[in-house]
């Protein structure tokens, strides 16, 4: 594999970034209301709709880097509707009606998303492309099809069965069987559309505190003490909006772990190139792999791609964002998507790690009486999703009972992830069944072949 690949210095969205001022790092001691850890997505979203709501707040946001060093800053800039890891798993671990409210719900999240991004007028590059959901094997062709009728039986519409013909019309390659079409959902620079939340909440009077990594939380006299290298937050109220980072916090291990996914970015692909996959849409696409690949057009002509087989390190580390073999299985992905392009020249490759929980269902929740809340476990799926949390989050905040707080993912108990060995162990036998799954369909497809 050509050149090398630092992580987030080789992340396509931070290329493409406009330089900023970095906010300084928390010095000495200050007294707040409300302290955010995390300056992702969810907390500068729930740091803004706090002091839109409440202009009188003191709220501070702690990032241990700099905004959306984690996932918000690395994702694919999906705007999709998926709630958890899959349709399916959601219906069988909490029935048809929930499924169906959190369907709702991301449908809401994508509205009001789009809402702000008229009223702030936010250049995020955002565009309602639509998604489509590939099959590349007859098994799952039955499987979104089922998706559909599954959908259809709750009353939930927005859904549309393509088959192989009609998706040819809008993306053209050899593997596609057909694609369930999904056309309220959208693209965005999830590194602009960071940049628009910081502003916005910066704009209204919330403190950011970059490069402030909170080594310790305690409670004492009924308030949080967080202590920095340099400095001490003393709060009322506490977030923590570190998904994937928040079994790094004494007290908050066993709520949910790591788990990694790599992306690489293409050059701009030549005008034949597109002429000849089409994609004149330029529709977010997925396939329906357990182990899903998930592909787009960047503003320039670039084919992002990423996904494929899943890494979960073992005991939580973080230090896996560059994985050369996962790459390499990218780029082999691509030119067998679309021959056409087959040893196209990448120009970027990173990685980086979401957050999941043992049921891999989203949770919100509060700790220590209501003082604390937490927002974990987008599972991948958290553009769209996570600007609603930092609502839930705001209402929890302030202790107000709304129908936000009343959705059955607040505050909903849930089992505690095992500690290792054992949580590796399961891990493991987890994606073991998925990979063999996916072997399984794609051989009798090729047998059928």
């Amino acid at each position: 594999m050509k050149g090398s690949a630092g992580a987030i210095d080789s992340c396509y969205w931070q290329a493409d970034r406009e330089t900023r001022e970095v906010s300084p790092a928390l010095s000495g001691d200050i007294k707040v209301d409300v302290a955010i850890i995390g300056g992702g997505f969810t907390g500068l979203s729930a740091a803004y709709h706090l002091k839109a709501d409440e202009p009188g707040l003191n709220v501070a946001v702690l990032e241990a880097e700099t905004a959306g060093f984690g996932a918000s800053g690395r994702n694919a800039g999906f705007v999709m509707t998926l709630f958890g890891a899959s349709v399916f798993q959601m219906k069988a671990l909490h029935g048809k009606g929930r499924l169906r409210e959190a369907h709702q719900y991301m449908v809401s999240a994508i509205s009001t998303l789009e809402a702000m991004i008229a009223e702030h007028a936010i250049d995020c590059d955002y565009e309602r492309t639509g998604f489509l959901k590939v099959a590349t094997a007859p098994a799952y062709i039955s499987r979104i099809q089922d998706e559909i009728e599954l959908f259809q039986s709750l009353g939930i519409g927005g859904f549309e069965w393509l088959d192989r013909g009609s998706l040819a019309e809008r993306v053209r390659s050899p593997i596609f069987l057909g694609a369930s079409w999904e056309p309220g959902c959208g693209l965005l620079n999830p590194a602009k559309w960071l940049d628009g939340l910081r502003h916005l909440a910066c704009s209204n009077g919330v403190r950011l505190f970059e490069g402030t990594r909170v080594t310790e939380v305690r409670r004492e006299n009924g308030r949080f003490r967080l202590t920095s290298d340099h400095g001490t937050a003393s709060a009322e109220k506490l977030v923590f909006a570190t998904n994937a980072y928040t079994h790094l916090i004494p007290g908050m291990r066993s709520k949910q772990l790591p788990a990694f996914t790599y992306i690489v970015v293409t050059e701009p692909l030549s005008e034949d190139q597109r002429t000849a996959i089409g994609w004149a849409g330029r529709e977010g696409v997925e396939d329906g792999r357990n182990f899903m690949h998930y592909y787009r057009l960047t503003r320039d002509g670039r084919i992002l791609a990423g996904g494929g087989p899943g890494f979960i390190p073992f005991a939580g580390r973080m230090d896996n964002d560059a994985r050369p073999k996962a790459w390499s299985h990218l780029e082999r992905f691509i030119g067998e998507t679309f021959p056409p392009l087959r040893n196209i020249p990448i120009a970027h490759r990173w990685g980086g790690a979401f957050s999941v929980t043992l049921n891999s269902t989203p949770q919100i929740g509060t700790l220590h009486g209501g003082g604390a809340v937490y927002s974990i476990g987008c599972t991948g799926h958290g553009v769209a999703m996570t600007h609603m949390n930092g609502r839930i989050i705001r209402d929890l905040i302030l202790e107000r009972r709304t129908k936000l707080t009343d959705l059955w993912f607040v505050n909903r108990r849930s089992l505690p992830i095992p500690p290792e060995p054992f949580r590796a162990i399961g891990a493991k036998s987890v994606m073991a069944a998925m990979a063999f799954d996916d072997w399984w369909c794609n051989r009798r497809n090729t047998q059928r072949g």
